[in-house]
């Protein structure tokens, strides 16, 4: 930790000679993310998008095809338990990916962004805010290159399986269980059109999930640095508390226990828009990495499959970022409590008090984002890996 802590302060050093303003650093990581979300179709941050653009249609039509070409693969090799779930392990990233347009090119994301964009332009009451401001900017910038690599190794790393594969097992062996109907995987050219076909179901799986992971952590982040602002208001107002000896300072303080009140609301309407946005897609989201996980790793158990382990590292990023994230938005929440509890409560007015104390009932009882039915945290992450196992001695012992 300390170690993350020393990097982030040496990277945001060089970031802030770099970027004149916090606007600037934030706005660059946003037009990178824009870029990826562009391959898909989807770069819902825009002013001027719409859904009717051929990107994003010809990704829908894709994963339609996609999801019927995996069904008219099971029924070819139905009676099979392995071969079929071979073929199952793809099946609900075409589920996954209608989810994930659903949500991520919903007007309900544009909102969220502009929020974070005015937050980023709003004059900054303390010098500490555009400290803030540039700490929240500078994680996103690190986060999105950290997984821009982490992705990028795994799609470098699909590509070289897909061409190894065949020459080290002497036999043209594809990377998934699906193949194109009425094209022949064993002769040479149907199978070039198979492998083709299932590189460009990878290349476009996996820079969307990245977009799509990226873009909701630079909302968490963003949410965690609405927290880091009440907490500097709140110090704030301590200092002015302690040093009010003749009353001088009542006007300043009523003005920001007014803004704290305010900045708690919208960020708690900001966590409650997003959780409305993303419920069903975590839902979808989880039910299909569940499936996959439980497939994969029936399958690697058995034999040695290089496709299915990627799938299982890709899967397992995805679960544990989004949990992590969720736990990283409710422990800033613990420590906007603890923030709150040590404001000078006794130098307040009885109505100041009665104000804060309203701030804190509403604290102690957030709104964290789930998926219908459990919080997204690292809890659920491991109740996740519990229901995996069993899962997967289940189907051990079909087989």
């Amino acid at each position: 930790m300390k170690f993350w802590n020393r990097y982030l302060k040496r990277k945001e050093v060089l970031l802030r000679k770099q970027y004149k303003t916090p606007a600037d650093l934030f706005d660059s990581s946003n037009r990178l993310l824009i870029k990826f979300f562009a391959i898909c179709g989807a770069e819902r941050m825009l002013p001027e998008y719409t859904r009717k653009n051929g990107r994003l249609i010809f990704l829908v039509m894709d994963l339609f095809l996609y999801l019927l070409v995996n069904i008219y693969s099971i029924a070819n090799v139905w009676g099979s338990l392995m071969d079929v779930v071979f073929c199952l392990v793809t099946l609900g990233i075409a589920i996954q990916g209608f989810a994930k347009i659903v949500a991520f090119t919903s007007p309900g994301l544009y909102d969220l962004h502009m929020y974070n964009l005015d937050r980023f332009t709003a004059p900054a009451l303390y010098p500490e805010v555009t400290d803030s401001l540039y700490h929240t900017a500078t994680l996103c910038k690190v986060f999105i290159k950290i997984l821009m690599i982490m992705f990028s190794g795994l799609l470098i790393g699909f590509c070289f399986i897909a061409i190894t594969m065949p020459i080290v097992k002497r036999e043209l062996v594809l990377l998934f269980g699906f193949t194109l109907p009425f094209i022949d995987p064993k002769t040479p050219v149907g199978f070039a059109v198979n492998c083709l076909y299932q590189l460009l179901q990878v290349f476009e799986a996996v820079i969307g999930l990245m977009a799509c992971d990226v873009c909701l952590l630079f909302l968490i982040v963003n949410a965690t640095g609405q927290m880091d602002l009440i907490i500097i208001y709140l110090r704030r107002l301590t200092d002015l508390v302690n040093t009010d000896l003749n009353g001088n300072n009542a006007k300043e303080i009523a003005d920001l226990i007014k803004e704290i009140v305010l900045k708690h609301l919208e960020h708690t309407k900001h966590i409650t828009d997003m959780d409305k946005l993303f419920k069903k897609q975590f839902f979808i989201n989880f039910g299909c990495l569940i499936f996959e996980l439980v497939a994969s790793l029936a399958i690697v158990v058995r034999v040695p499959w290089l496709p299915g382990m990627a799938v299982i590292v890709i899967c397992t990023i995805q679960l544990f970022v989004n949990c992590a994230l969720g736990t990283f938005l409710s422990i800033k929440n613990d420590r906007l409590i603890n923030e709150i509890y040590a404001v000078n409560w006794y130098g307040l007015s009885t109505n100041h008090q009665k104000t804060l104390q309203q701030v804190l009932l509403k604290a102690q009882l957030p709104v964290v984002l789930s998926d219908g039915f459990t919080a997204i945290d690292l809890l659920n992450f491991v109740e996740i890996y519990k229901k995996i196992y069993s899962y997967l001695m289940v189907l051990q012992n079909m087989g």
